[in-house]
């Protein structure tokens, strides 16, 4: 099968296992969460595909961490009401010439609540909240509580983008692994094709067998 889209999309172990979890709770109480991991899974072929850059561009403010170089967007699980969760991405640059530029999926979480999707991003990335990352200075400054438009908003995720496909210290994770094409999963129509390490349901394989990597915030200043 040929992948016509615009982007690789991989994503981190922490992610994997944030896609199982909620294809365990879609399995085990469909009226709450079936809406959910579909909407999910369609926003990651979206992303794959190119029709959605994200929602806007994240920023840094001290005990939140240093997201500069991190996109978020917004998944409902329920369709009558606001967003209620956040699926936070990097942009990254193809591994070599002739290659897709490659999207890594960081975390899908709820917006609110105090061990909010944020402070896991910057867990899964080795960033303490109260510090600065130097190398994301290329990114410039945006405040967190900035808005604006959504003519505003793309222009602002066009320009990180381009940073960050330029740049060579924009690399994924050890962790980090491909997503593949498999079939739906049962009961999920239209649900997009991207799904990972499908067994023959089209559900994600629990990840059991792979070694997860240390989550708690580095040192202080490192």
């Amino acid at each position: 099968m040929v992948d016509d889209g615009k982007y690789e999309v991989v994503g981190i172990e922490k992610f994997h296992q944030d896609l199982h979890f909620l294809r365990q709770q879609a399995k085990a109480s469909p009226a709450a969460f079936r809406h959910l991991y579909r909407e999910v899974l369609r926003e990651i072929e979206r992303l794959r595909a190119g029709t959605t850059d994200g929602h806007h561009a994240l920023g840094h403010e001290t005990g939140k961490g240093d997201l500069r170089d991190c996109v978020t967007a917004y998944v409902r699980s329920d369709p009558s009401r606001k967003a209620d969760y956040r699926l936070v991405f990097r942009e990254i640059g193809p591994r070599g010439p002739g290659e897709k530029s490659r999207r890594e999926l960081l975390a899908i979480k709820p917006r609110r609540g105090r061990n909010n999707i944020y402070a896991h991003v910057c867990a899964r990335l080795g960033r303490h909240p109260n510090d600065r990352q130097p190398g994301l200075d290329r990114f410039g400054d945006r405040r967190p509580d900035a808005r604006g438009s959504q003519a505003v908003r793309e222009a602002e995720l066009d320009t990180k983008r381009a940073i960050a496909q330029a740049w060579a210290g924009q690399q994924p994770l050890r962790s980090t692994r491909p997503f593949t094409t498999a079939a739906r999963p049962p009961d999920v129509p239209s649900a997009g094709r991207i799904v990972i390490n499908a067994d023959r349901t089209g559900w994600p394989m629990p990840l059991s067998r792979h070694r997860s990597e240390p989550s708690g915030w580095p040192q202080h200043g490192r």
